[in-house]
């Protein structure tokens, strides 16, 4: 049996391939249009969407996420799927005492 020999991966390499991963992604994140009009097919803000209105108009939960920070306060991120294929990110923020300070809603899609 023939052993896969792998090229070794010296320190700077390393470094150096990571760096390189690191300035792509950034590039790319730069082109990505993060707000505008929904239909264009970029995120936007919709003022009226809360994660609450998504959920009792039949939006599909599709996952969630949480940040904390130091003294307390909390981030819960969720994503949202419509029937006609839409999408929708809910940011809702939350103090130490688990009291919402905050929320926004962006909507992307072409079915608005």
């Amino acid at each position: 049996m023939t052993k896969l020999r792998l090229p070794r991966m010296t320190p700077i390499r390393l470094l150096l391939t990571t760096m390189l991963m690191f300035a792509a992604t950034a590039a790319l994140a730069e082109d990505r249009e993060t707000a505008g009009h929904p239909a264009a097919g970029v995120w936007g803000l919709d003022a009226d969407a809360t994660s609450a209105v998504l959920a009792r108009d039949g939006w599909k939960f599709l996952a969630l996420s949480t940040m904390s920070w130091p003294d307390g306060r909390q981030a819960v991120v969720t994503m949202w799927s419509s029937e006609l294929g839409d999408f929708a990110r809910c940011f809702d923020y939350f103090d130490a005492a688990m009291s919402q300070t905050g929320g926004k809603c962006e909507r992307s899609g072409t079915g608005l």
